[in-house]
């Protein structure tokens, strides 16, 4: 939140210093500077705080910490399950998830009369009795360990997943407000992971074992997955080109499986955001994307749903410095159902590609 009105408060001097440059005839600084004002409130996001923010989100209720607690005190998530501490942004009791290794937590306060939904890792902002001192315990430092493609993707797979946290956690209080018979699930977002980076061309699964190849490139556009002997499981295949052999996106792609023409696949804008209709032989699935999740430098990321289940969550990271491969995209896959993985990795590795005009 206080970040948040940092950059509005920012965005709007710039706005205010490039009119008043205008007005003494100072254009090109006046248009540096609009720019600038531009720059700052496009990466903050547009809209309401709750659409532009995934680490922190706010509903207006009167629910209680006390009540919401006994909602989700037995909810299973990728950061353990609940327990009761205090935050020192907030009055009262406070509901905390985690930490993980990489100190990821997602705190749920009151403020007022919001509920507050806040991914946070300065853990020393937690005041915790001493027999949860455990739970703070064999902390990784990214600084200081070798990154490599596996650690890399372990530590955006975390980030991705308190993010999802965030949105189903907020999701449910919106639920409870309405009808306080709700119930919460037994899980929220466990998930496996895989990863592929574009250095050694494959997707690995948690262990480090190759479970696709890939092959892609933007001119001439090529997104494909292949099995460990070489036959092609699934590929994308655009419709048109322009004069530079550039993908006309607007004309579609097909897609294809086991080389056999399996459905097809549109790309449109809903409320500003990118949004891919993928519809199969199995069913539509869509494919919508997010705000870019800084802390994890992954800048392309999209959920995955079918029949309004959230299935899979994937994410890339155009250009990493790795310590073993050198600079390479990486790209993760936090699956849901693994009934689906082929098709995660297919369109994990065709919007990348799709996208890599724009991805620095």
């Amino acid at each position: 939140m206080k970040e948040d009105r940092m950059m509005t408060l920012t965005g709007v001097l710039a706005a205010i210093m490039a009119l008043l440059s205008f007005s003494v005839g100072k254009w090109i600084m006046g248009g540096v500077i609009l720019l600038l004002a531009f720059g700052i409130f496009y990466n903050r996001g547009f809209g309401k705080f709750n659409d532009r923010s995934i680490f922190e989100k706010l509903i207006r209720t009167d629910l209680t910490i006390e009540e919401l607690y006994d909602k989700i005190k037995d909810t299973e998530t990728p950061l353990g399950k609940a327990w009761i501490a205090e935050h020192k942004g907030f009055k009262g009791k406070s509901i905390v998830f985690g930490p993980d290794i990489f100190k990821d937590c997602v705190v749920v306060s009151r403020r007022k009369g919001d509920i507050d939904v806040k991914h946070i890792t300065l853990i020393d902002n937690i005041i915790r009795s001493e027999e949860d001192e455990y739970r703070f315990k064999d902390f990784i430092d990214p600084k200081e360990a070798e990154v490599t493609p596996k650690r890399y993707s372990i530590f955006v797979s975390f980030k991705l997943a308190s993010v999802m946290l965030v949105k189903h956690l907020t999701e449910l209080v919106e639920a409870l407000d309405k009808d306080r018979s709700v119930t919460a699930p037994d899980k929220y977002d466990i998930f496996r992971f895989y990863y592929h980076n574009s250095t050694e061309g494959y997707f690995f699964d948690e262990e480090g074992n190759e479970i696709l190849r890939v092959e892609n490139s933007y001119h001439p556009f090529a997104a494909r997955v292949l099995d460990s002997e070489g036959s092609e499981m699934a590929s994308v295949k655009a419709r048109a080109f322009n004069g530079k052999g550039i993908v006309i996106d607007s004309a579609g792609f097909d897609l294809f499986a086991d080389g056999e023409h399996f459905g097809n696949i549109t790309r449109s804008k809903v409320n500003g955001s990118d949004v891919f209709t993928v519809d199969t032989d199995s069913g539509e699935f869509l494919v919508k994307s997010f705000p870019a999740c800084v802390r994890a430098n992954v800048g392309c990321n999209y959920t995955i749903e079918k029949d309004g289940r959230q299935l899979a969550v994937i994410g890339g990271s155009p250009n990493i410095l790795f310590d073993t491969v050198g600079r390479a995209q990486n790209d993760v896959i936090l699956s849901y159902d693994d009934d689906y993985l082929v098709l995660y990795s297919i369109i994990e590795i065709f919007i990348m590609t799709l996208n890599k005009q724009f991805l620095k």
